[in-house]
């Protein structure tokens, strides 16, 4: 499937805040930028997806994209789920997918997300869970089905969206892969990772 892909990135003063104990801010920041330059770079690398776009409220975060290579986009409303739902509505193709994939997946390659857009197709949502089976990490709107939504993100997103997918008429398709799984937003999580990444990979920008 041929896809576009939307990233939601928040101001970098608000970033990875429940790192706060054990990350300064200014720590904070650079590896939320080095996180998002790496998914960019994942994307890019992927078959299938087109078009990379950074929703952002940050001018600084949008220029920083724009170094990665990729569009940066101002949040077009408050909140994420109505931001997401003016964005998608905007960025809809005829014949492309839309696909939002989290910011902060740092185990994240192109196999993961050519798993995803291979599970797509008309009719059908696919969607990545995190890790505690409760949030959403990646989601695949079928082409023609983004642009007349509204996301469910939040408490119980991975619920809510198959609610959503009910209302809408489209099944829905899980993608399970530790790469699409594991978000970085605890102390617990950076622990997790044990030093085994960083920002330079293979095919970032």
């Amino acid at each position: 499937m041929r896809v576009r892909a939307l990233i939601p990135q928040k101001a970098l003063f608000r970033a990875k805040g429940r790192l706060g104990s054990v990350l300064p801010e200014e720590e904070r920041a650079a590896l939320s930028l080095a996180l998002l330059k790496s998914i960019c770079g994942v994307l890019r690398a992927t078959v299938g997806v087109e078009d990379v776009v950074v929703m952002t409220p940050d001018p600084a975060v949008r220029d920083f994209a724009a170094a990665c290579g990729v569009r940066g986009i101002f949040d077009p409303k408050p909140g994420l789920n109505d931001a997401l739902a003016e964005a998608l509505r905007v960025l809809s193709g005829a014949g492309r997918g839309l696909l939002v994939v989290a910011g902060d997946l740092p185990l994240l390659q192109p196999a993961d997300v050519a798993a995803v857009l291979a599970s797509g197709g008309a009719g059908t949502l696919v969607l990545a869970p995190s890790r505690d089976e409760a949030g959403t990490n990646a989601l695949l709107f079928p082409p023609g089905a983004g642009a007349a939504v509204r996301p469910a993100y939040g408490l119980g997103s991975r619920r809510a969206h198959h609610s959503l997918a009910r209302r809408r008429g489209l099944r829905v398709v899980e993608v399970h892969r530790p790469g699409l799984a594991f978000d970085l937003d605890t102390p617990a999580d950076l622990a997790a990772l044990g030093g085994r990444w960083a920002p330079a990979r293979p095919w970032a920008v």
